[in-house]
């Protein structure tokens, strides 16, 4: 007796198998991304306040003033040359009515011992000199009292290349001059040459200043004003030039220095209108105002009012801050609507975030109570802020724009070309009605709204049948066939096996068939909405479905089909509704659906079956929350047998007579909502930032600095335990996004700029058992 041996597959084939099975169930499983990386926001301020919460015009705002007055500093000249630590004082002075000639010769030719050079107007001069010295005097300091005592008579002592030259210090030295342009000496003028300076002024005229320094310097500087240039040029020597510079240097100066400024925002009156009478007031309480208008010299008035009638503003200048604080308090008693009249005024409001026809319906229903609302084809006067026209002002249209108000059926007119309301209120009214107006007129918030919808599907299909065949013959020459070959509806895929007669005829049939099949679908679609709008995203095709057909009978027998064919939207579609309350809070209105087009099983074969996963439903979170929108497990088994009645029941035996047939789907579907609120431009950036860090590479714009490799993300989000946790550095612009869900502790970080987040670093799913019947 032979034993029959199985053939045993090697052991690599059976680790290579099952390390395929465990890869194959480990992509199958669908990686939920997680949320977008940015920055926390402060705790206590809602997303978005700070940048709504805009400043409102002051009536009185401060002005930047002029720049400090700096003094130029000119370049001192090289020190004297101290004298040597060996000298003796053994010099003493005793002259009395001695020429200055001789005298000039006696001290620097005999005591002195230098070489001397005396210009031929000195030689002819008389005067006497008398100089007595009660101590021995060193020569450094005989030669610096010399030096004192000659510039008293009017000589400059020059020394070049060990010559001292005695002359006049107004003495022209017959060398060519040298002009020097600027506010400074050089260190080390030409002792012998003409020093001529270009000054350059940068705050008054030139006129002024020369009237200084004449005044000042007299015959010692020679100064001709440049009005071209705006400058004056100076002459004289190094020392007499120094000075001039430095005392230009402080008259050179702003006529506003020293003096305070400030901005008044009038809300009532016109800036010119406003100016006119501050002019008034403050001339008759005794100040000295420059006129409104004044062209030139306006500035050198303790006072001065200067309206803009571009902004509305009026500037005033003021030599001391009580004088400008005065003039505002005077403001705060004069900017005060009309009331003279009829008690009403018309004014205009310019909307900046809202269209104005939103607000004048408001604004219209809050006065009125009817919900008419005017619209003005022509373009009106308007201003950035709210400003007042009154009935009894001297603006054109003031009139015909009262009589078009009174004769229309609503209070707020709207100018479509600028964007502005007009209205009609009284003085009381005025100023809560524009207070509201700005509250409302407010940039909308937005909101990203993330679904993630995750699905895995398993069919596990199980085949095992025998069919047979028999004939035989009997004694009296009967014959007879039998079995359930082709009875049984065998199929032919998986393994079969068939045994034949001598004949060539199939005897028996075994059929065996396993099958698994495994669906993984994964899709995060994205959508922005503004507050209260309606937005939607879809991402699919347009499947044509036969709704009806009709024949018509043509000649002979041919038959002309006419169909009629619509289409239905298939793919991702996403549409939501986001109502966005303070806090975080947000309100949303979700319909979410991913379809696909499949083979119809149904017998209609002109129109495919549609596989859709539908979800509607309202709900309410809280920004940047992940939470379970919806979700679906299902688990559906079948078991079927056919065979020989009685015989397939038979223990084992029945095998061999019958097909067994098992069947099961198990199906696991998820989705998940995560909303964003974005309360300005800031924050969509960061959000469209941190959603092209998930991207990878390929979605960086070029203006985009690329990350630091130290730079790393969190790991990936638990959804089903949210919790308040620090991201990590942002690496996006700074947004005010509040909760992030938790990072698990236990997994490894990722970087936030790789292209795909690492699936060993986030959070796997439960593994799916095999379905058993």
């Amino acid at each position: 007796m032979k034993a029959i041996c199985k053939p045993r597959l090697p052991a690599l084939v059976l680790v290579l198998a099952g390390v395929m099975l465990a890869t194959s169930c480990a992509t199958t499983q669908p990686v939920i991304a997680p949320p977008l990386v940015t920055p926390k926001a402060d705790a206590g301020k809602s997303a978005g306040s700070a940048s709504l919460d805009r400043p409102t015009k002051d009536l009185v705002s401060t002005m930047p003033a002029p720049p400090a007055p700096v003094k130029t500093k000119t370049k001192t000249p090289p020190p004297p040359v101290e004298a040597p630590a060996n000298e003796e004082a053994t010099i003493v002075f005793n002259f009395e009515q001695l020429p200055l000639p001789s005298f000039i010769k006696l001290v620097y030719g005999e005591i002195l011992k230098r070489n001397v050079n005396i210009d031929q107007k000195l030689l002819a001069r008389k005067d006497l000199v008398t100089l007595r010295s009660s101590t021995p005097q060193t020569p450094s300091q005989v030669e610096a009292a010399m030096k004192l005592l000659l510039k008293s008579y009017g000589i400059a002592v020059v020394q070049i290349d060990g010559l001292v030259r005695i002359l006049p210090d107004d003495a022209s030295l017959g060398y060519l001059p040298e002009i020097q342009r600027g506010a400074a000496l050089p260190d080390t003028p030409i002792a012998m040459r003409p020093q001529f300076q270009l000054v350059e002024l940068k705050a008054v005229r030139n006129s002024d200043i020369a009237n200084f320094i004449k005044t000042m310097y007299g015959d010692r500087i020679k100064l001709q004003e440049d009005s071209q240039r705006n400058a004056v040029l100076l002459s004289g020597t190094a020392d007499n030039l120094r000075a001039a510079i430095e005392s230009i240097a402080v008259l050179d100066q702003p006529m506003m220095r020293g003096r305070g400024s400030m901005r008044l925002n009038p809300q009532y009156w016109s800036a010119d209108d406003l100016a006119k009478r501050l002019v008034e007031v403050l001339s008759a309480e005794g100040y000295a105002v420059a006129p409104v208008g004044q062209a030139a010299g306006g500035l050198r008035y303790p006072v001065t009012i200067l309206p803009v009638a571009a902004i509305n503003a009026v500037l005033v200048f003021a030599i001391s801050d009580d004088i400008s604080n005065h003039v505002a308090d005077l403001v705060k008693t004069l900017d005060q609507p009309n009331t003279r009249g009829l008690g009403r005024n018309f004014f205009t409001y310019q909307a900046e975030h809202v269209d104005a026809e939103s607000l004048a319906a408001t604004l219209d229903k809050l006065m009125t109570g009817a919900g008419t609302t005017t619209t003005a084809s022509g373009t009106a006067s308007t201003n950035a802020s709210a400003t007042s026209t009154t009935g009894t002002s001297n603006r054109s249209g003031a009139t015909t724009a009262s009589a078009s108000a009174s004769q229309g059926s609503g209070r707020a007119v709207v100018d479509k070309g600028t964007n502005t309301i007009i209205f009609n209120a009284s003085p009381d009214d005025y100023s809560s009605l524009v207070s509201l107006l700005k509250r409302l007129d407010r940039p909308k918030k937005e909101a990203l709204i993330e679904v993630t919808v995750a699905e895995v599907a398993l069919t596990d299909n199980m085949q095992l049948g025998v069919e047979w065949f028999f004939t035989n013959s009997m004694n009296n020459g009967w014959t007879g066939s039998g079995g359930t070959l082709g009875g049984l509806a065998l199929g032919t895929a998986g393994f079969t096996y068939k045994m034949f007669d001598s004949l060539g005829s199939t005897r028996v049939v075994l059929n065996a068939l396993a099958a698994t099949n495994r669906a993984t679908i994964l899709s995060t679609p994205r959508v922005m909405a503004r507050n209260g709008e309606t937005a939607q995203i879809q991402v699919g095709q347009e499947v044509p479905i036969v709704t009806s057909q009709q024949s018509t009978p043509l000649t002979g027998s041919s038959t002309s089909i006419t169909q009629t064919i619509q289409y239905r939207n298939t793919g991702v579609i996403l549409k939501v509704k986001p109502v966005i309350h303070s806090g975080d809070q947000v309100d949303l209105d979700v319909e979410q659906e991913v379809s696909a087009a499949q083979t119809t099983d149904t017998g209609v074969n002109t129109s495919p079956t549609i596989s859709t996963r539908k979800l509607q439903t309202r709900l309410t979170m809280r920004n940047a929350s992940t939470v379970l929108l919806g979700g679906l497990i299902s688990d559906d088994s079948t078991r079927g047998s056919s065979g020989i009645p009685f015989i397939k029941d038979i223990p084992f035996i029945g095998n061999l007579f019958s097909k067994d047939t098992r069947n099961g789907t198990r199906r696991e579907l998820i989705v998940l909502i995560t909303p964003y609120i974005i309360g300005d431009d800031q924050e969509a950036q960061a959000i469209t930032q941190a959603f092209r860090n998930r991207l990878g590479g390929w979605a960086q714009d070029a203006a985009v600095p690329i990350a630091p490799a130290g730079v790393a993300a969190p790991a990936a989000a638990d959804v089903s335990a949210p919790a308040e946790t620090k991201p990590g550095k942002p690496v996006v612009a700074p947004a005010t996004l509040s909760q992030q869900p938790s990072v698990q502790a236990a997994q490894p970080v990722v970087n936030a700029f790789e292209t795909q987040p690492d699936p060993a670093a986030l959070p796997k799913p439960a593994p799916i058992e095999d379905a058993k019947p």
